[in-house]
């Protein structure tokens, strides 16, 4: 065999195994964060005498990560994972972040599987709020889903909401942020405030993300640049094919 007909089938072969090795190492990838959670006290009437005060009368925290068959739980701050060859779940909670993610990797066995991974975090918390004061609420929030293959729900989700109570009839004050998406990304200022007048008013706020993807997966699709690589790379192997036959019939 000729020399440099073995040098061009190994060239030939190698861009073949780079240009297909990326779509069989990639993930698909769900994420939906809260960050830099802040309260601020205004002081609505500087003449009452009044310091403006929240006092916290109950706290509630909750991950649930589920993946693989296995369900991770957990009612405080802190964090939970679940991982395997196939994908992956996290969930984080702190006094300033709430987070959650969700992967699955590709290619996956075809062996109908329904592959399925996801994270629900919150915080809550309800409170008193002294007179003719002004609780403003802020964050950051981040959705993302970056999907290589069709699934049958996928979604990333964050929630901030507020309301008070400013008499036993109902709600005085309320605001809502929410913002969820199947495709793409996006990030976003989380806004809220809640006023009491000149009574004590009681009142609750909600922090929540999640991220899901869930179903049957196929392999990602290559891009219209990787098929024309991957035709090119089928010439260069015909015509060295054809050459070598060539090489052999000139030598016979």
């Amino acid at each position: 065999m000729h020399p440099h007909l073995t040098k061009l089938s190994f060239c030939a072969l190698t861009a073949l195994a780079a240009v297909w090795a990326p779509a069989h190492a990639a993930s698909s990838t769900a994420n939906a964060t809260i960050a830099n959670f802040r309260l601020e006290l205004v002081d609505l009437d500087l003449n009452d005498g009044i310091t403006p005060s929240i006092t916290f009368t109950r706290q509630t925290w909750s991950i649930e990560t589920r993946g693989a068959g296995q369900v991770q739980t957990l009612d405080q701050a802190g964090a939970t994972s679940i991982e395997n060859a196939f994908g992956s779940a996290h969930g984080t909670l702190s006094d300033s972040t709430v987070g959650s993610t969700a992967s699955v990797n590709h290619p996956l066995p075809l062996d109908n599987t329904y592959h399925a991974y996801r994270n629900d975090s919150f915080r809550s918390a309800t409170f008193t709020l002294s007179p003719n004061t002004q609780l403003i609420f802020t964050a950051v929030g981040t959705v993302s889903q970056e999907k290589l293959g069709y699934f049958d729900y996928a979604s990333s989700y964050v929630a901030m909401q507020g309301a008070l109570w400013g008499t036993p009839d109902g709600v005085s004050d309320s605001f809502r942020n929410d913002y969820g998406t199947g495709e793409g990304s996006a990030s976003m200022k989380l806004y809220g405030s809640l006023s009491s007048d000149d009574r004590v008013a009681e009142g609750r706020f909600l922090l929540q993300t999640y991220a899901i993807l869930s179903g049957p997966v196929t392999s990602p699709v290559p891009e219209p640049s990787t098929y024309a690589m991957l035709l090119a790379g089928t010439f260069v192997l015909g015509a060295v094919a054809r050459r070598r036959r060539a090489v052999s019939a000139a030598t016979a």
